[in-house]
């Protein structure tokens, strides 16, 4: 098994594929999965950024691949385009995505929402087997262990909590909620 059939095995098969030049250059693309994670909403994600390894906080080498999900269809062009910047942004520093930091917005993006910043968590609303991808086939050279990290968008109050009480309360606080997928949805804190 490789990477998109473990995706498609947690996701469906993919219904769109956007063609970014820079990125497919580096052999990345951006999928778009229907219905997904809950009916009525879509999960969009990379397929290639498994190679480009990246580095940990303990200069360990990992794999990742990222996505994001929204129930709103306006959102798609900029989670597309944050997918991208973000995409971008690992292979040039070659740094991980590490869980529960938040990444600053790119200008004009989600502003109708009001959110701030994109937090780094498991993809919650998805099966436990999908948060991690092993194998031992090595097809198509790809890496034995890929982790998909999604980003969930977060309002300021969230990162002033985070900062204040910890990513662990906030975690929870994730764990506890349905409408992380609903960009009208309100502040957790």
């Amino acid at each position: 098994m490789n990477y998109l059939d473990h995706l498609e095995q947690h996701c469906g098969e993919f219904t769109e594929a956007f063609p970014i030049e820079e990125l497919e250059q580096k052999n990345v693309q951006i999928l778009k999965f229907k219905d997904v994670p809950f009916k009525e909403t879509y999960t969009i994600a990379s397929l290639g950024l498994l190679f480009h390894p990246l580095q940990t906080e303990d200069d360990s080498l990992m794999y990742q691949e990222i996505m994001m999900s929204a129930e709103q269809p306006d959102v798609q062009d900029e989670i597309i385009y944050l997918l991208w910047q973000l995409a971008e942004y690992a292979m040039r520093t070659g740094h991980a995505f590490n869980a529960a930091e938040y990444y600053p917005l790119p200008e004009g993006i989600f502003e109708k929402y009001q959110f701030s910043s994109v937090y780094v968590t498991s993809p919650v609303y998805f099966d436990e087997s999908f948060f991690l991808f092993e194998t031992d086939s090595n097809v198509g050279n790809e890496p034995d262990t890929v982790l998909p990290v999604w980003f969930v968008p977060i309002f300021e109050s969230e990162e002033k909590y985070i900062e204040k009480y910890g990513a662990d309360r906030f975690e929870d606080l994730l764990f506890e909620t349905d409408e992380l997928v609903d960009f009208n949805r309100k502040p957790l804190v």
